[in-house]
């Protein structure tokens, strides 16, 4: 018996041995939560990234995938219960977060240390890309991806026949549009059915004629009402292109109210091409070579970016994207963000076999892209500015009115002042409301 004993509590012992180096081992691990709205393979694309962090640093990484980030993400602060990280699709609500005391500065408003260095975020972004993250100062995010939609689609083949270089002034624009014209050819086609393809067009122009602040004035905080002179001479130039009058648009404007945004560009890229130009987001390059295989990118279709009216404002791109902010201030949710405003990190990201996103980080090398893609990425990376989409800016309302408003003006653009006006009083109707 006393022999059986002692057998036992050797057994017990070994068994202890065993089993508490696992328990000391998972102790060790450390993790961080992570909030997207990516699903499918958006999010197949930021694990393929994340996967190879965790293989580096040992740290798991738990993503919370919803659409409904945004209110969710209210509710777990309202409970003392935020994710480590999360993926902020609007600045407007980061700085929301920012002016609560939800987020951990990233660098500090003296450039001293947050909870990174001042340089993770000066060697990867330009300077207009880093500003999106700041509120009152202080870096709080930083643009994770984007996307630009300050491009125009043309043929290279066309541009060769008529004797002309991709612009980089509206002025040198409008010259080409003249030069077409005099050749017999119509310049534009534009999908105005969808009028979020006219906003992006006065988006543009606004931006370039009135600089970023006034932009956010105009969209995001409503301090420049819809009747400001800026907003005038921002619709007469958009009326240099869009004039009735004087119709530079594939269907005339009848045709272009009736097109939708694909058939649009479509119209520019056929055999039998009804127009010569065309204006949307870097994303309208994969439609077009899914839609015409038999054309090469950059060879038979390729775009340049939205030209600038002035030295001063230069060319800001507008789009859309993404800034990964933190609401923890742990060692591993410190590597993470490194990580992710890293080169590695984000060539993993841009290269990745499904999902794959533009990176806004400059070093992340253009030839590692498609050639589509690397159109928009230089754009983004190379950006002396980037502002967010005016129109998901605005509250819904608003935004509404302001498609309508564009296809108004294009339709009768003597009739300016009072669809300003009415655009004016639903925005003052909806802001803070």
């Amino acid at each position: 018996m006393p022999k059986r004993l002692s057998l036992l509590a050797i057994l017990f012992v070994f068994t202890l041995l065993a089993v508490v180096p696992m328990v000391s081992a998972q102790e060790d691990v450390q993790f961080v939560s992570f909030m997207t709205t990516f699903g499918g393979s958006e999010l197949e694309g930021l694990r393929h990234s994340l996967d190879e962090f965790t293989a580096q640093t040992g740290i798991q990484v738990i993503i919370e995938s919803n659409r409904q980030l945004v209110p969710i993400l209210r509710t777990r602060l309202a409970g003392g219960s935020p994710p480590d990280v999360a993926l902020i699709p609007q600045p407007g609500t980061l700085a929301e977060f920012a002016r609560a005391g939800y987020l951990v500065p990233l660098v500090n408003a003296d450039g001293s240390a947050g909870l990174v260095d001042a340089s993770v975020v000066s060697d990867n972004y330009s300077a207009g890309i880093a500003q999106l993250g700041v509120v009152d100062g202080v870096t709080y995010g930083i643009l994770a991806k984007a996307n630009s939609k300050s491009t125009i689609w043309y043929s290279p083949a066309s541009f060769a026949e008529l004797g002309v270089e991709p612009p980089t002034t509206w002025d040198e624009l409008i010259a080409i549009q003249q030069a077409y014209l005099d050749a017999g050819q119509t310049p534009w086609s534009i999908g105005g059915a969808d009028s979020w393809t006219l906003t992006d067009w006065f988006e543009n122009i606004y931006v370039r004629q009135n600089g970023p602040e006034k932009y956010l004035q105009l969209f995001q905080t409503h301090e420049i009402p819809w009747t400001d002179p800026s907003v005038v001479a921002a619709l007469e130039a958009f009326q240099q292109i869009v004039d009735p009058a004087d119709t530079k648009l594939a269907g005339g404007v009848e045709g272009t109210l009736s097109t939708d945004f694909i058939t649009a560009a479509n119209m520019v890229f056929r055999p039998d091409n009804e127009a010569e130009m065309y204006y949307e987001g870097g994303f309208i390059g994969g439609i077009l070579a899914s839609n015409f295989p038999e054309l090469t990118p950059v060879d038979d279709f390729n775009a340049f970016l939205f030209p600038a009216f002035s030295e001063d404002q230069g060319a800001p791109v507008v789009g859309g994207g993404d800034l990964l902010a933190a609401f923890s201030d742990r060692p591993e949710v410190a590597q993470l963000i490194e990580w992710m405003a890293g080169a590695e990190g984000n060539t993993l990201w841009a290269t990745a076999p499904a999902g794959a996103v533009v990176s806004p980080n400059m070093n992340v090398d253009l030839a590692v892209y498609s050639p589509l893609a690397a159109i928009d990425a230089g754009q983004v990376a190379g950006a002396s500015a980037f502002v967010f989409d005016g129109s998901d800016l605005m509250p819904s309302a608003a935004s509404d009115a302001f498609g309508t408003a564009l296809q108004d003006f294009i339709a009768s653009p003597s009739d300016m002042e009072s669809i300003l006006q009415d655009l004016e009083d639903t925005a003052a109707a909806s802001y803070g409301s």
